[in-house]
């Protein structure tokens, strides 16, 4: 049973956290770039290209401020429902069951058909796609139990085609805050399966959003492929695993720790994920 629990913070540890790579080529890009605005209707189109997915059953598009506004949207259009999520999954998701749902988590019993899924795929604690990931696809679909994604680091990722043409998922959500330094500059899209009246669309309608922010991810989205944090960083990951001892992630900033091993930034999980985004970029030292 879901106990009040909270994620421990690890956010000022070397490897705690997950960050974008402050890298030197795209901290010059985003310094170059000339303050503007720019239609939302000119990014949403691009940005659903360059993310690399299938979302042709997700016709319904709006910014988001990152993901996490998605998830509030979510998470109010069924807050009757029990919330189901995985252990080691992003803390927000942890907060909101605290204070607003009840909540059992993924693997302590099967879904329910009042129940409402929430999955990062890639995983938040490994990178990887969720256990059991399909199966509880196949289970919600089952029992008509929505599903929302969150594939904040699927372009820091080398996971590909994944199957997202279970009618159960409703909502799936990204940003580029892990692919580039704009986090602060909360840059997301919002997917979604069926229209529905909310205020993200309704404010998206009238281009009430932070056009400025529009125009930074349509620069960076311009010039950098949807590979290029991957393909730039996946050898010095290897070389950095390798020397810690852990596994490579998918995801090109992590490196997973068996229990046993760095268990001080365990999150709940049954590994520990280790960020080396703050070591290469030089914000930390060992």
């Amino acid at each position: 049973m879901f106990k009040k629990t909270v994620l421990p913070n690890h956010k000022n540890k070397i490897y705690g956290g997950a960050w974008s790579v402050y890298d030197h080529e795209s901290m010059i890009f985003l310094k170059s770039i000339t303050p503007k605005e720019e239609k939302i209707d000119n990014f949403l189109p691009a940005y659903k290209e360059w993310i690399g997915q299938d979302f042709s059953n997700y016709p319904h598009i709006c910014f988001s401020n990152g993901t996490t506004e998605t998830f509030d949207k979510f998470y109010f259009r069924y807050l009757k429902k029990r919330l189901r999520i995985y252990k080691g999954e992003y803390f927000y998701h942890q907060i909101m069951a605290r204070n607003f749902m009840s909540m059992l988590w993924i693997d302590e019993g099967p879904i329910q058909k009042n129940d409402v899924v929430v999955m990062s795929c890639p995983f938040s604690d490994t990178g990887e796609l969720p256990d059991n990931f399909y199966d509880i696809l196949s289970e919600c679909e089952k029992w008509n139990v929505p599903v929302m994604l969150d594939m904040a680091y699927i372009n820091i990722s080398n996971l590909k085609n994944i199957n997202l043409n279970f009618n159960c998922i409703k909502t799936i959500t990204t940003s580029l805050s892990k692919v580039f330094p704009v986090e602060h500059h909360r840059i997301g899209i919002r997917f979604e399966r069926e229209y529905f009246d909310d205020t993200l669309y309704a404010y998206n309608q009238n281009n009430y959003v932070n056009l400025y922010s529009v125009n930074i991810g349509l620069k960076f989205i311009s010039k950098f492929s949807n590979n290029w944090l991957l393909d730039k960083y996946r050898n010095l990951q290897q070389q950095t695993c390798n020397e810690l001892g852990v596994n490579t992630s998918s995801c090109v900033i992590f490196g997973i720790a068996k229990k046993g091993k760095f268990d001080e930034y365990n999150r709940g999980g049954e590994s520990n994920r280790l960020c080396f985004s703050k070591l290469w970029d030089k914000r930390v030292n060992l």
